[in-house]
């Protein structure tokens, strides 16, 4: 977990310093915790931290499932370095454009935050990259949004609402049973 913990720091350090590069004066630097159970890594609003869950804290069947996910992957991880590459680095991206969003003081709904989250993740992802690191950025984004060719549709067909809509609707069955555990 030192590893990963190095990881956040140096990814907290370099987007609080570009937020303020930006001109912006953030009333405070979020921080990076670990968890001590099962979880997934996430923004604890109130103790304004990142909070990374260590591969170890996974149940067996989501350990398992990142060994699917590891396996189907782009990049030829097992399921452990899979976990690590995504949940304790690029979601910690994710988790710090929630961060943005508390200290802009920006109301959202769920699928806003969390589409907002996701933009602000990859965008700077992209920024920080350069050609030193490998895998490039373009190649490990394939592997995170890679799926089997089995896996279900995560929409209805014929959706008669929206898909922001439905979203906020579902994220709580969504977060209860989230697909990567079944990969």
């Amino acid at each position: 977990m030192s590893d990963a913990l190095s990881t956040a720091h140096l990814v907290l350090d370099r987007f609080y310093g570009a937020v303020c590069v930006c001109g912006r004066k953030p009333p405070f630097k979020s921080v990076i915790k670990v968890a001590t159970t099962p979880g997934s890594i996430h923004y604890d609003h109130k103790q304004q931290t990142v909070v990374l869950v260590p591969y170890e804290l996974l149940t067996p069947a989501a350990q398992a499932g990142m060994d699917r996910y590891g396996a189907i992957g782009t990049l030829g991880l097992s399921g452990r370095e899979q976990y690590e590459d995504i949940f304790q680095d690029l979601l910690i991206r994710h988790e710090l454009g929630h961060w943005l969003q508390m200290i802009a003081y920006r109301p959202l709904i769920r699928w806003q935050a969390e589409y907002g989250a996701n933009r602000l993740m990859v965008a700077f992802w992209r920024a920080q990259a350069t050609e030193a690191i490998a895998p490039p950025v373009e190649a490990r984004l394939a592997n995170f949004v890679v799926q089997p060719v089995t896996f279900p549709a995560l929409l209805p067909a014929g959706l008669p609402i929206s898909v922001e809509r439905y979203f906020n609707e579902q994220i709580a069955q969504i977060e209860k049973n989230p697909p990567y555990p079944t990969i």
